[in-house]
């Protein structure tokens, strides 16, 4: 998802509520590489905190002696970033997001019925952020040539417009990390529906990221 869209989308659907903590809708239907927060602390801090990523700069491909890196050129990854907005039927003029795909019905299917298991209420807004949680987290896994490691996924969430309206820096900083690991649950939840092939990557960031958090 391009920078301007998320901002656009950051102005629509900043308020919103009862999406930390619920990056999956059962204990059965969690992957074993990403698992819902199910402690207290984490549940009661989860629930004051709104909820709802970003991309990131493609890198440039790598040319040592003449030889081109591995890495497919620049041109390629926009190329296939693009395709991806495509076939994901996103819009690009900052309208709110809803699910359209097969894929994506059963990415919100599954957060709509977790947040509401767990009292919250699900608002269009909602399902908004939640899909462009996962879209930006796909871009920049497209951007980035599909080599995703622990820094690159921190980098998306350190420039993410979506992360960033919902972290604000008053935020105490136990209930800071814990809405920001919350939010990469869910982001990285989705791309088992929306990007697959990247989702493995991206889940063992996440834990390496937050270990504290996944058993």
């Amino acid at each position: 998802m391009s920078r301007s869209i998320t901002q656009k989308i950051v102005l629509a659907s900043a308020m919103i509520t009862g999406l930390v903590c619920s990056g999956c809708s059962s204990e059965e239907e969690v992957s074993p590489e990403i698992k819902p927060v199910t402690s207290d602390v984490a549940t009661e801090e989860a629930e004051n905190q709104p909820q709802v990523p970003d991309s990131t700069t493609a890198q440039d491909p790598v040319v040592t002696d003449g030889k081109e890196s591995e890495q497919p050129a620049v041109e390629d990854a926009l190329t296939e970033r693009d395709q991806f907005m495509e076939d994901q039927q996103l819009p690009l003029d900052g309208s709110p997001l809803s699910a359209v795909t097969p894929e994506q019905k059963q990415f919100i299917e599954e957060q709509r019925t977790h947040v509401e298991d767990q009292g919250g209420v699900w608002t269009p807004e909602a399902e908004s952020v939640t899909l462009a949680l996962t879209a930006d987290a796909c871009e920049t896994a497209i951007l980035n040539n599909h080599d995703t490691d622990a820094s690159t996924v921190q980098m998306h969430i350190d420039t993410s417009p979506l992360f960033g309206s919902q972290l604000p820096e008053s935020l105490p900083e136990a209930q800071r990390a814990q809405a920001e690991m919350s939010m990469a649950d869910i982001m990285v939840y989705g791309m088992q529906h929306m990007c697959p092939n990247d989702f493995q990557q991206w889940s063992e960031a996440v834990m390496e990221l937050h270990p504290e958090y996944y058993g």
